[in-house]
């Protein structure tokens, strides 16, 4: 491992705080297509931040997910044959990278994310998917915390926070409609 100068790793940090700002703003959209176009820079940019951090497996399981939301972006177009072999592929190449490079359990935290979110974001929508991002989230949470990746951490927290506040309208109106069904 290397180790950053304090320039380096405050850039570095910069960085990811940069794609904080953009991942806040993709999970912010009530669209699901701004959803998976904020994430992909979001994704790029993470790459970068946590490549510099030093973790290899971080930094490959965010370009398996800025492939995945590039795919999901498109996955209207998709038959049902390749959205159902698409989340088993990402999943392998995440449990694979794992394999390869995951040196702390958080790593392994990394990889059960990505493969949650491989299935999710091919076959879910709405409030649902904004669920699994959020079990995500604490799962990536904790690769962020062993990393101390200052932006990683803020990003999680927040990233929650604003899931689960997008989601409590959707949960009273479903309360709603059920109690007049």
């Amino acid at each position: 491992m290397f180790e950053l100068s304090h320039q380096a790793l405050l850039w570095a940090q910069a960085l990811g705080f940069i794609s904080m700002a953009i991942g806040w703003w993709a999970n912010y959209q009530e669209n699901d297509q701004q959803l998976f176009s904020g994430n992909l820079i979001a994704s790029c940019l993470t790459a970068i931040h946590l490549g510099l951090l030093g973790s290899t497996l971080g930094m490959f399981n965010q370009v398996v997910n800025a492939m995945r939301f590039a795919t999901c972006r498109h996955s209207s177009s998709l038959d049902g044959y390749l959205r159902n072999i698409l989340p088993l592929l990402f999943s392998s190449i995440a449990v694979l990278q794992g394999f390869v490079w995951a040196e702390h359990w958080s790593e392994w935290c990394a990889v059960a994310s990505a493969v949650l979110m491989s299935f999710a974001l091919f076959h879910l929508k709405g409030g649902h998917l904004r669920c699994a991002m959020m079990i995500s989230n604490v799962l990536s949470l904790t690769l962020s915390i062993h990393l101390l990746s200052w932006s990683g951490i803020l990003y999680q927290l927040v990233t929650l926070v604003i899931l689960a506040h997008g989601l409590l309208p959707q949960k009273q109106t479903d309360l709603s409609t059920e109690q007049t069904a």
